[in-house]
């Protein structure tokens, strides 16, 4: 009886024109039909559904979408939600129905000044208008995105605020406030 050998399957080896290619491909640089190149990030139908980018694509403002809360940059060292009650905990998912009802437009109607707010109440602000903590969470939310965003504050109910900033359709939750403690009285 024939010993069997051991053989180790080696991976195949690409060559170095073909891995340049395959780079070339996998980046976000695209050529177009007419060979030239841009930047440019393509995303399936799927995806830009997912994301309420298909008013974006058409060139159309994101202000027709349905908001969408993400929690990428959401800071739990400031507050978190196992600090809320029950009945608070229902009024966040009362303001998730609320957002998905509305369109962007809708939500920035509702700013104003004392008693021109109503319902979400959007409130744009500055850094250096909140208070020590939350300042700081903004600011470190700030350095990783960029200069370029801005802060706003939604009203849940007379006590309850979220915090955050806007990126086409999405509202990227950063601050919970519960007591509405995150302005300088």
């Amino acid at each position: 009886m024939g010993q069997s050998k051991m053989v180790k399957k080696q991976s195949p080896k690409l060559p170095v024109d073909k891995i340049h290619s395959n780079a070339q491909r996998g980046t976000a640089t695209q050529a177009t039909a007419s060979g030239t190149t841009q930047d440019s990030l393509k995303l399936s139908q799927v995806e830009q559904k997912m994301m309420s980018l298909a008013n974006t694509a058409k060139g159309v403002s994101s202000d027709q979408d349905n908001p969408y809360i993400a929690l990428k940059y959401f800071r739990s060292g400031f507050e978190c939600f196992s600090q809320w009650e029950k009945d608070e905990l229902k009024v966040f998912s009362s303001f998730l129905s609320d957002m998905h009802a509305r369109t962007w437009q809708q939500v920035l109607a509702t700013s104003g000044k004392g008693a021109n707010k109503t319902g979400l109440a959007y409130t744009p602000y500055e850094e250096f208008h909140v208070r020590g903590g939350a300042a700081e969470h903004l600011s470190k939310v700030r350095t990783q995105i960029g200069e370029d965003i801005t802060f706003f504050e939604l009203r849940l109910n007379s006590k309850i605020r979220v915090h955050g900033f806007r990126a086409k359709a999405i509202f990227f939750l950063v601050l919970l406030d519960r007591e509405h403690r995150v302005f300088k009285q």
